[in-house]
């Protein structure tokens, strides 16, 4: 069985190439504590559910695997990365490819899809990720920190990447760059939380969660958006949270990709994690 974290996009900057392998992202996300855990199937699986599950569907017929059971601790299209964990997961799990190819198989698979641009890259190596290029995992450029902290969330609702990439894609794009360049200034958890509320508000993207993310501010914690869901991230904003629903905790999680009860290639797998 194999693990693969959440993945929390806080501002990104879509790009497309000539191919999958130059498409993806600049952008600034991290990995989570919590994630998926998956193992082969005769048929794809998402906790206990028989569903159309397109990315895992496009890397199945490059690998020949029949299907995957994919047992997720958080919800699929509210800005997790839950797609692309799953088709990471689906192109590890064939053993056909090494990790590197694997990891480029998934994002291939995102991009083909239009449900992600960087997840992979971020759940590929693990913690703060620093994109520097759009690019699938084997050729980016990145630079990578790590905060120890436990943060908050709430899943508020389900928002389509395609949907929302269609209508303001070359103003995400200008933004994107901007705040990814203004945190590197400055890599810091509270800067962090400010290069990505800006991100959202001039983007326009803030409105989704708005009320939201001002009642932790006005409370004293820091909150943005997720990208691309109706989700919100907050450091000390638990309370204020959970005014609006069920909020829960999770920590940013250092590592990537990880096989569970064993496996041959663990070895190879900690080596990229770690890169």
């Amino acid at each position: 069985m194999i693990f693969v974290p959440a993945s929390v996009s806080c501002i990104f900057s879509p790009s497309y190439g000539k191919d999958a392998k130059s498409s993806g992202s600049i952008g600034v996300g991290f990995t989570l504590d919590l994630g998926i855990f998956a193992e082969i199937s005769e048929n794809i699986l998402f906790n206990q559910r028989t569903i159309d599950f397109p990315t895992v569907n496009y890397v199945l017929k490059k690998t020949g695997l029949k299907g995957v059971n994919i047992k997720s601790q958080l919800p699929l299209g509210c800005g997790f990365g839950i797609s692309g964990a799953s088709a990471l997961a689906a192109a590890l799990l064939s053993e056909k490819f090494s990790y590197i190819e694997a990891a480029d198989l998934a994002h291939e698979a995102e991009v083909a899809n239009l449900t992600g641009l960087g997840d992979v890259g971020n759940q590929t190596f693990g913690g703060v990720v620093v994109r520097k290029n759009a690019a699938c995992p084997s050729a980016l450029s990145f630079e990578k920190f790590y905060f120890d902290v436990e943060l908050d969330f709430l899943v508020i609702g389900e928002l389509s990447t395609k949907e929302v990439l269609k209508e303001n894609r070359s103003e995400i794009k200008n933004e994107g760059r901007i705040w990814t360049k203004e945190f590197l200034k400055k890599p810091t958890l509270e800067n962090l939380f400010h290069c990505s509320y800006q991100f959202a508000n001039r983007t326009g993207l803030i409105e989704y969660v708005d009320d939201v993310v001002e009642a932790v501010i006005s409370s004293g914690g820091l909150a943005s958006m997720i990208m691309l869901g109706k989700s919100v991230f907050a450091y000390k904003g638990f309370e204020a949270l959970s005014e609006f629903g069920r909020p829960f905790k999770a920590k940013i999680s250092c590592c990537g990709v990880r096989w569970v009860e064993g496996c041959s290639n663990s070895k190879q797998i900690g080596r990229f994690a770690e890169r």
